[in-house]
């Protein structure tokens, strides 16, 4: 596995003039889910204004690989790291939005697919994230039976090696998983050094092939994934 720990990053970003595009889902316990996965949960264990209590104070309890999120290469591999491994400016920098119109449920893009695109409108710089947009994002609101149930859009194993080949930072795309019932394209794009982030959305909004994005996630020992608030700079 390529090493995904603390790099320099020396990309600059200019703020002034910009919008910033949030493409990360509002976490909340009636989001789509695998059933498979634990929705988050607020337990309160102190109200402000009730009784004596001066603040309100929960405990939140959830699965990191629901809503808006990073895998870590431990998600699939044990012997790979966990999140507080993965350089935490990953999600920073240039980024590729790879707008493709594919089949409306249960499609995996293709090599093929990403290289049409290329032929069209120029070439992925190397080393950028790749925003996978394909419209998936909008069955969020219909809930599981859309977003899930009928098959969502994934990454056949040639694009992930495309893209590996590329040195793509990340990978973000508007749907639960990049794999189907396996776990063979997590591990290649995770085991090539490219980071993975799940169920995005907004990247209609972005409105050019072009931008650049911000974020970072907590460093949590031993976390297969962690929740991730992703922006786009346009």
């Amino acid at each position: 596995m390529k090493d995904l720990t603390v790099k320099e990053n020396t990309y600059k970003i200019e703020l002034s003039g910009k919008k910033l595009i949030d493409l990360s889902h509002t976490a909340e316990a009636d989001m789509p889910c695998d059933p498979a996965l634990a929705l988050p949960e607020l337990d309160f264990f102190s109200r402000e204004g009730s009784g004596l209590q001066l603040h309100n104070l929960e405990v939140i309890r959830y699965c990191p690989h629901t809503g808006t999120h990073m895998d870590s290469p431990f998600h699939v591999c044990s012997e790979w790291g966990s999140m507080e491994t993965v350089d935490p400016a990953v999600l920073i920098g240039p980024a590729t939005v790879l707008s493709l119109t594919v089949p409306e449920y249960d499609y995996a893009v293709t090599r093929e697919d990403i290289e049409q695109w290329e032929a069209e409108f120029g070439e992925i710089p190397k080393g950028d994230a790749v925003l996978l947009h394909t419209g998936h994002a909008d069955k969020w609101e219909q809930g599981s039976g859309s977003y899930i149930d009928k098959g969502y859009i994934r990454l056949a194993p040639s694009a992930a090696a495309y893209l590996a080949e590329k040195k793509t930072r990340f990978i973000a795309l508007e749907s639960i998983s990049v794999d189907g019932a396996d776990t063979e394209v997590h591990k290649l794009l995770l085991g090539n050094g490219v980071c993975i982030v799940e169920n995005v959305c907004n990247l209609e909004k972005i409105g050019q092939i072009h931008c650049s994005t911000i974020g970072t996630f907590p460093a949590v020992k031993g976390a297969s994934g962690a929740w991730v608030r992703l922006l786009a700079l346009v």
